[in-house]
């Protein structure tokens, strides 16, 4: 790559500038542009503006946040089959199958995207395509980790208040009052209160799941670095100084 101000490019034809609205389409953002660097274009970091590092970033939290949220409301179930408080296939006593089937429910989507989103983390090699990954990346961590605050608290909420043994005697004294059968009431009360330990439980594995979720697309990021450096020594790839 040449290292002469007068080769900089525009990275887009006037009136096409890059505005992500997705999650792949900031993906092929960085991808597009990875190429041109390689190929030989010096795309300067200042080249990404504030709106679309923002615009980056929100793509990044808003994958993060809303679909960590949909996988974090399927923790408890998941911990819940493992632990045979729920039967899964219409089955109380779950096989490894079973198990694996359930804690892939509650991880598969977690680690598929952090997969995704760390093969992303590779395409870059200069300073614009490595400011489009951080702003991107800026924003998933982001959203993962307020997903897990979230999820960690509504948890132990779940437990130490709305679960609690005064409020679990009140409901079922309510239910009582409704006139359903004792036996039914004495069973929903042993079941619960035998399951609440989930949610603990749950919002732990959380935490862990999220901790693996930003380590994968991090690490990626940082390999990349030293692959870079590799290629710029060995002279196969220059960059502006």
């Amino acid at each position: 790559m040449a290292k002469d101000d007068a080769t900089d490019i525009i990275p887009m034809p006037a009136g096409q500038e890059i505005h992500p609205k997705g999650l792949l389409e900031a993906i092929s953002f960085i991808e597009q542009n990875f190429s041109n660097e390689l190929g030989g274009a010096v795309l300067k970091d200042t080249f990404l503006t504030t709106k679309q590092r923002l615009e980056f970033f929100e793509v990044g939290f808003r994958s993060a946040f809303v679909s960590g949220l949909v996988s974090a409301l399927l923790t408890p179930i998941a911990v819940g089959v493992i632990e045979r408080y729920i039967p899964i296939f219409g089955d109380a006593d779950p096989s490894r199958f079973d198990m694996v089937f359930a804690f892939m429910l509650a991880v598969g989507y977690s680690l598929g995207f952090a997969v995704f989103l760390a093969y992303a983390c590779t395409k870059f090699v200069g300073g614009y395509t490595r400011a489009m990954i951080r702003n991107l990346l800026g924003g998933v961590v982001t959203g993962a980790v307020l997903k897990a605050i979230l999820a960690f608290l509504g948890f132990h909420f779940l437990y130490f208040v709305v679960l609690s043994d005064v409020n679990m005697q009140k409901g079922a004294q309510l239910l009582y009052k409704a006139h359903i059968p004792r036996n039914a009431v004495v069973s929903a009360y042993r079941w619960i209160a035998d399951f609440k330990p989930v949610f603990l439980t749950s919002a732990w594995f959380i935490l862990g799941v999220t901790f693996v979720f930003i380590l994968i697309p991090t690490v990626s990021m940082l390999l990349a670095r030293l692959r870079n450096r590799k290629l710029i020594k060995a002279g196969l790839v220059h960059v502006e100084d």
